[in-house]
């Protein structure tokens, strides 16, 4: 198992419409089978205005198929155009699973 961890920096105050916008975003992708065990983290400490989208992934070959449905859907692209102005930076980081239970 994979988990593709997507970071969000975003701009001070704007956590609350990214989430907003995120639920959206997420909304969709479960209507479209497009939601591989996807979550949605906030910071309750740390580096704050940070949104965390962890995915769980079968294997490293599920990353393509995710991300293209991701691409061409016209719903995703609106909806990740309002928030790309709300985000500082990101960060994409893949963890194969050793041990669950």
């Amino acid at each position: 198992m994979i988990i593709e961890r997507n970071i969000f920096k975003l701009k001070f105050g704007k956590a609350k419409e990214a989430v907003a916008i995120w639920k959206e975003i997420l909304a969709i992708s479960k209507d479209v089978g497009a939601a591989p065990g996807i979550r949605l983290l906030t910071d309750l400490s740390g580096s704050a205005y940070t949104n965390i989208l962890p995915m769980k992934l079968k294997n490293f070959s599920d990353i393509n198929p995710k991300n293209y449905t991701w691409v061409i859907n016209p719903k995703f692209q609106k909806l990740y155009q309002k928030f790309i102005p709300l985000c500082e930076s990101g960060e994409r980081t893949y963890y194969t699973v050793a041990f669950e239970f």
